[in-house]
Formats: structure tokens, C-alpha cells, sequence
């Protein structure tokens, strides 16, 4: 197996860029990355993007990003897998390294959540989730998750105080992530009193829209690159049920459980970026991830387990979807440039020292797909 390691990483601060395009977005992320890694050219580009083919009157997006560029002598190619479309990317990128069918790729994930309106940009979320089944009965991005959260309460007799301490400290991570849309703290208090969305689900339970683009340079171990960040140990996907109501136990995330036993586990991660878009996701993937029992995530949060004094990995220093941003086919790319430079000591936001070990995770909508990449100190 080749080596392949994460050479330059670069990030747009997640909020509303109005003035600015997907390619201006996409090219600012990108230009950093190349600079990073002391590049000026590479062998391909893999673009991952999900909304910006129902926004933008554009399709192939990768070709014309990459030559927006000035890499006209690069392959270019488009990744769309929804929620997970950055780990997507990284895949084909991973597999063109190792297959030695290139030295060096650069992957960009880009997407504006702000170019129309809240309610159509709603109504595109919605296609997330099956298409021929949640999204055809219009119950929304945050009625999905609404139902699993009160099935989760009223199955396992957990206060809904106690799940608020996880948007809390997602908060508190944010504060210090200079690619961070919400940059300010909360209270467990603040959660539950906050604008309902979808009962039980609160404003602060969900992520912010916002406009981001991130960029990695991936190169291969034995092309000695010039700045070496963190290798890239594996990538893997899992395919779930397309809806929750189909699953045995629709508190059961199966193709979460599948892709972290296709990793090989979480024993020695001391790092983790999970999905969090709404809270209730995050609580049973650390149950799927077999890093608490059921119905005991909540509680395991509230007592900082999963905090930088904590016992357990530490869990979304970035501040997560909820308070980093999530948009959408640039998440993952994200997850990869924080944890990526979190393991090389780089890294100015929270943090504990001396990780070895990173696990990046992402879902789509309630679990259709789950996509997971593992990271190690060089």
C-alpha cells in the first residue's frame, strides 16, 4: 500500500459570502491549499459539491473549476454524494494515490447555502432523504430527525436538558476555530428554551446555512512531498436503509456501525469530526460507534467525556456542524484540513496535544450513507 499524506490544507470562514461565487469560494480554499503544500500543480482535481448542482445554472462544475484555476493540464473530476460528498472525494482522490494513477491531487469542497432564499433552499435539503419517500411527503430536513429525537427520549428516559449539553459545547469549540460561522458560546439552558423547529428539536439543535469551500493536497509518501501534515490511513463507505422507517430499530445506525467496523474501530482515536447537523444524529452515532451504550451518549457529554479533559476521543474541536457550519459537499473536506493540522500541532483552535490518531465520520440524511477516513500523526 502506497502512502498517502495530506501536503496543504486550506479553508474559507463558513458564513453568508454573497459577494463571492462557487469558483471565487472554491479557488480562495484551493489557492491556499497549493500554497501550503508548496505546489503549483497537480495531476487531478476532485471537486465535491451537492447543492450547487440544483443552485447554479452549471454542470460540469469540477471541469470549469479547475480551470478557473490556471490547472487546465489537471483531470478533473465532480463527486456528489450528499451529506458525505466531501469524504466522497476524498475517496477517489485516496484511490487514484494509491493506485498510483497519480502523484498528486488536490480536492476542493465547495457549496453555497445562501444563493436563494431559506424556503426554497429547505425544500432542496429535503432531497437529501429519499426522494420517493420522506421528500416526496415534504417533512422536512428537521422532521426526520424531529421523530428519532422523541423516540430517543421517551425509549430511553433521557431529559432533553441533558442532550443540550452537546450543541453547548460544540459552541464552546467554535469560539476558538477561525473557520467558524457561530463563534459564540450557549448554555444547555439557551438550548432548550430556544425557537422550537420541529418539537423536540430547537433552533440551537440544528446548523446554521452558510457558504463554505475547504482544500487538501493529497500527495503520495514515496514522492517525498515538502510539507507533510498527517498520513491518511484509510477510507471507507457503508450503505444504510434509505429511510429510518425501514431499519429493525430506527434508532439504530447500521451503516454507521458498518463503515467504523470497515476502519477497523475506534481504539487509539484520540481526535474525532462526527456529523452533528442536528443533535439527536450525533448522540446515536457515538452509540453506532461504539463509544457509549444506548440511550447513554447524552450523559456521557454532559460529564465531558468527550471534551478536551475528558476520557474519551475528543469530539468536533471544530464545533461540529452546529456551530462550525455545514455546507454540505464542503463539510468533509473541512473535517479533513482541521484534523489534519490538529495532528501535525498546527492547529490554533481547541485541542488537547500530542494526537496520533483522527477519525473523520459523516452521514447523510438520517444514516442512508455513512463515509469515514482515519488519519495518523507523522
Amino acid at each position: 500500500m502506497k502512502g498517502v499524506i495530506v501536503t496543504g490544507t486550506g479553508a474559507v470562514r463558513i458564513g453568508r459570502h454573497y459577494e463571492k461565487s462557487v469558483r471565487a469560494l472554491a479557488a480562495e480554499a484551493a489557492w491556499k491549499a497549493l500554497d501550503e503544500a508548496g505546489v503549483d500543480g497537480v495531476d487531478f482535481v476532485v471537486v465535491a459539491s451537492s447543492l450547487s448542482y440544483l443552485q447554479e445554472p452549471q454542470l460540469s462544475l469540477a471541469s470549469y473549476i479547475t480551470s478557473s484555476l490556471g490547472l487546465g493540464g489537471a483531470r478533473a473530476i465532480g463527486v456528489e454524494s450528499g451529506e458525505t460528498s466531501g469524504l466522497a472525494a476524498l475517496d477517489v482522490a485516496y484511490s487514484l494515490l494509491q493506485s498510483e494513477k497519480a502523484s498528486r491531487v488536490l480536492v476542493v469542497g465547495v457549496d453555497k447555502l445562501t444563493n436563494h432564499p431559506s424556503g426554497p433552499t429547505y425544500s432542496m435539503l429535503q432531497l437529501l432523504h429519499d426522494a420517493e419517500a420522506e421528500a416526496y411527503y415534504k417533512i422536512g430536513h428537521a422532521g426526520v430527525a424531529a421523530l428519532l429525537f422523541r423516540l430517543y427520549l421517551d425509549r430511553y428516559n433521557v431529559e432533553r436538558a441533558t442532550t443540550a449539553y452537546w450543541p453547548a459545547l460544540m459552541h464552546a469549540h467554535a469560539k476558538e476555530n477561525p473557520h467558524a460561522m457561530l463563534r459564540f458560546a450557549i448554555t444547555p439552558e439557551k438550548v432548550v428554551s430556544g425557537m422550537p423547529l420541529a418539537d423536540p428539536i430547537t433552533l440551537l439543535d440544528a446548523y446554521p446555512l452558510g457558504d463554505g469551500a475547504a482544500a487538501v493536497v493529497l500527495e503520495r509518501e514515496d514522492e517525498h512531498p515538502k510539507n507533510p501534515l498527517a498520513r491518511v490511513v484509510a477510507v471507507e463507505s457503508a450503505i444504510g436503509m434509505p429511510g429510518p422507517q425501514l431499519r429493525d430499530d430506527p434508532l439504530d445506525l447500521e451503516s454507521v456501525r458498518t463503515v467504523i467496523q470497515r476502519i477497523g474501530g475506534t481504539d487509539g482515536v484520540d481526535v474525532m469530526e462526527i456529523h452533528d447537523s442536528f443533535t439527536i444524529y450525533a448522540l446515536l452515532e457515538l452509540e453506532a460507534m461504539g463509544l457509549a451504550e444506548k440511550g447513554k451518549s447524552a450523559e456521557l457529554v454532559a460529564e465531558g467525556y468527550f471534551s478536551k479533559d475528558g476520557e474519551g476521543p475528543l469530539a468536533n474541536p471544530s464545533g461540529g456542524l452546529k456551530a462550525r457550519g455545514h455546507p454540505i459537499g464542503a463539510t468533509d473536506v473541512y473535517k479533513i484540513v482541521e484534523l489534519a493540522n490538529i495532528l501535525a500541532g498546527t492547529w490554533s483552535g481547541v485541542r488537547r496535544g500530542g494526537e496520533k490518531r483522527a477519525l473523520a465520520l459523516s452521514i447523510n440524511a438520517a444514516g442512508s450513507e455513512a463515509r469515514a477516513a482515519l488519519l495518523e500523526a507523522l
